[in-house]
């Protein structure tokens, strides 16, 4: 790269305006700050030498990160951080946006791919035809590139940092939204914060468990997976309940959805019960963007009409505001009816049955009602077995059989997460480990 070379990147970049926010990123700011000084015609030695420093600052920061090299952080930036151009790609078709905004993402995302594509030994000589001494280039470090101790995001590459990448970018936003929800596969209500301003905690890593995975229940895990696909297609999706025993997998059911479809822009919205009241906002919030959305409520059970009650049966149904076509709530409980009851309820209850009535009013909002009913001993076996067999576990049947028994008595019964349990002190036994440690990666149906 000679200086007319240098100095056209550098009028590119002052000239960005769709993605002039991803100059702001630390490390790319750096990098073009530095450049900016080997494009002058008399810099000075040592500020040469502090700017290629603070690049290589950055570069120690990012991949301390997860992230090596600064292709890799432009991307995350033009990607993962709120801006009007993203917002506009997510509420528009690709046929609405405009022609201008288009050729802007087109000459910044060009300029971003030729700005990050710079070698550090380029850089070195940039910076010594600017007038960095020979002996002081000769002690500064060059970086590794394409280091990166975190698997890339499959929904990237770096051909998005080109003049056609444009399309691919605005079509990424189209499916995955911006900001947090493109970030992140799942998030959990914590409130509304400085830290937090959405009230959306992202989660970066998810429970890992897959639905190829898991054992029994197939039926029941067929009409939530079918219930999904209509939801990401566009089409009418129901708010389902899933309720049975515990230790069945109803929760697990429901994350292991993220793992087949978050690249299709499925996304997990985690409530916990006490902010209940809080699902209008959150409906708000999901409503304009354009990924789908499972509102997911874990281990339902309320006493009487407790706020928390009275807000979700109104979210289901009843509200003024209609539920966004791109949101469906999957709730799962111990209890068919949600409602504890009580036998006194019904001796002092002038009008038992309208009491009753209203105890049974938000379960039959739900439109599906799955049971997870507890396998019978020899399902449980079957569990045990596959999760023995997943692992690569050796094992002679007839004589672990009468261990896993027992294992049921005097845990109380039988369920997958009993069996996931038992499976781990198998493993723990063989692997010279505690009883108690779980082998790292597993993934096993638990809830």
């Amino acid at each position: 790269m000679d200086i007319h070379e240098l100095r056209e990147l550098m009028l590119d970049l002052n000239c960005m305006t769709a993605l002039r926010h991803v100059m702001r990123n630390p490390a790319i700011a750096a990098l073009n700050a530095l450049l900016q000084l080997c494009a002058q015609d008399d810099a000075d030695p040592d500020a040469l030498t502090q700017g290629y420093c603070d690049v290589y600052d950055a570069w120690l920061s990012a991949a301390a990160k997860g992230r090596g090299g600064f292709a890799r952080e432009a991307l995350e930036a033009v990607l993962f951080d709120e801006s009007p151009a993203a917002a506009l790609c997510a509420r528009l078709d690709a046929s609405e946006l405009p022609y201008s905004l288009m050729n802007a993402l087109a000459h910044d995302l060009e300029a971003l791919g030729r700005l990050t594509a710079i070698e550090p030994a380029m850089l070195l000589l940039l910076c010594e035809r600017a007038g960095m001494e020979g002996k002081t280039a000769a002690r500064l470090p060059m970086w590794e590139p394409a280091m990166s101790a975190e698997p890339l995001d499959p929904r990237m590459d770096r051909a998005m940092l080109t003049r056609e990448g444009a399309r691919r970018v605005a079509a990424f936003f189209r499916r995955h939204g911006s900001g947090l929800f493109a970030q992140y596969p799942g998030s959990t209500w914590v409130g509304v914060s400085e830290r937090y301003p959405l009230g959306l905690r992202g989660v970066r890593e998810p429970d890992p468990i897959r639905l190829e995975d898991m054992v029994l229940y197939e039926k029941e895990r067929g009409i939530l997976v079918e219930n999904t696909q209509r939801l990401l297609s566009g089409r009418q999706a129901c708010n389902i309940l899933l309720y049975g025993d515990k230790g069945t997998g109803k929760s697990a059911t429901v994350k292991a959805l993220l793992s087949s479809f978050w690249l299709e822009g499925l996304r997990i919205v985690e409530v916990p019960l006490a902010h209940l009241t809080n699902l209008p906002a959150i409906f708000s919030i999901l409503r304009e963007q354009p990924g789908k959305f499972i509102v997911f409520v874990d281990d339902l059970a309320f006493n009487d009409s407790c706020p928390e009650y009275t807000a979700l049966k109104t979210v289901l149904e009843g509200g003024l505001e209609a539920r966004p076509a791109n949101v469906v709530v999957y709730a799962t409980s111990n209890r068919r009816n949600i409602v504890r009851q009580r036998f006194s309820e019904r001796q002092d209850d002038v009008n038992e049955r309208d009491t009753l009535e209203e105890k049974y009013s938000l379960a039959d909002r739900f439109d599906l009602r799955l049971t997870f009913s507890a396998p019978t001993q020899e399902e449980y076996f079957t569990i045990v077995r596959a999760l023995l067999d997943a692992r690569g576990i050796e094992y002679d049947w007839e004589t672990l059989m009468p261990r896993a028994r027992a294992w049921t008595v005097s845990h109380s019964g039988c369920s997958p997460r009993i069996a996931r349990q038992f499976a781990d002190l198998v493993a723990g036994e063989q692997a010279g480990e505690p009883q108690q440690a779980q082998e790292p990666g597993a993934q096993e149906q638990t809830e």
